[in-house]
């Protein structure tokens, strides 16, 4: 009986260890709750291999949604860029398009992270590029905010509507422009987006560009005929660029539009303005060449004559200007 008992147990611990050198257990258990917790760590870790043998003679539901986000093993697998399992659970029918509580798509996660392979092989099996998350994303906000422009050429090509909006009417051009991606924008403008398209509060590319100082895509953006607009609140680009003391930016406005020059020497009147800022974008703007100190000076200087009532206040940034 001793002896009996003995070879059973060897023979289960021999499959067990034939087992554990495969990476996989016995056999995957029938409960899909379960069964997706094994697969999970062996899906981002790409062993497409051990997923495969377990998937074999499995009823495992691949597009089972798992977790506190209700996501599916390809979310998993792209989100991962484990490109040999995404194509394996594709080819056992998961859905491609299946949106996880936030609304995600495998696609979403695949363009946030950069996953090139990934992103075509969902292509390939019918990915749709134009779903949109809770928030209004779509796969080409997540290239375009992180600046992936090789990926966004090669995706924007299957999109039906490169100025999609987000919920707060954001485009990828916005985006792109608040993160200073040059490359991005240009690829973006080409494909025919809207350079002057305005959000839900009036903001355009240009002033999304100049909220964060992006001196660069401040200057495409201009040089391919941008309009100069202010948002539903008044609030202009120049506003934005002294308010954040961002004075190459402002140098490229006045560049464009030189009417703005005057502009920027009217906000020395306006006590909402802060004061430091308003000196650290006039110290740049004087610095570019003697032309523009020498203007900077005697626009300044006039403006304390006429405004005597404020003269201490125009004689202090005079002061700072001829000192700096």
């Amino acid at each position: 009986m001793m002896e009996r008992a003995m070879e059973q147990l060897n023979v289960q611990l021999s499959r067990l260890t034939r087992s554990l050198r495969r990476a996989r257990t016995v056999e995957l258990p029938e409960d899909n709750e379960t069964a997706v917790y094994t697969l999970m760590p062996m899906v981002m870790a790409d062993q497409h291999r051990s997923v495969s043998e377990l998937l074999l003679n499995s009823k495992f539901d691949v597009n089972y949604a798992f977790g506190r986000v209700k996501r599916s093993l390809l979310h998993i697998a792209a989100n991962c860029g484990s490109v040999e399992c995404l194509v394996l659970l594709l080819k056992r029918g998961a859905n491609p398009n299946y949106q996880d509580i936030s609304g995600c798509t495998p696609l979403h996660l695949a363009a946030r992270n950069g996953q090139k392979k990934c992103m075509g092989k969902l292509l390939e099996y019918n990915a749709d590029v134009n779903i949109c998350n809770n928030e209004g994303l779509t796969a080409i906000h997540w290239l375009a905010v992180n600046g992936r422009t090789e990926l966004l050429h090669d995706l924007v090509q299957h999109v039906s509507n490169v100025d999609v909006e987000d919920a707060m009417g954001q485009t990828a051009l916005h985006v792109a422009c608040q993160n200073g991606h040059k490359t991005t924008v240009l690829c973006l403008l080409d494909s025919g987006a809207d350079i002057n398209r305005p959000n839900v509060s009036g903001a355009t590319p240009l002033y999304f560009a100049c909220s964060h100082g992006q001196r660069d895509t401040a200057q495409i953006l201009l040089s391919r005929g941008a309009k100069y607009l202010a948002d539903k609140n008044g609030i202009t680009p120049l506003d934005l660029c002294v308010q954040g003391g961002y004075g190459e930016t402002c140098e490229i406005l006045i560049q464009h539009h030189a009417r703005l020059f005057q502009m920027l020497i009217q906000m020395t009147q306006n006590e909402d303005v802060k004061e430091n800022m308003l000196r650290q974008v006039l110290e740049h703007v004087s610095q570019q060449n003697d032309i523009h100190y020498q203007r900077v000076l005697t626009s300044l200087a006039e403006v304390a004559t006429t405004n005597g009532h404020k003269l201490l206040r125009y004689n202090y940034i005079f002061a700072m200007l001829v000192c700096f």
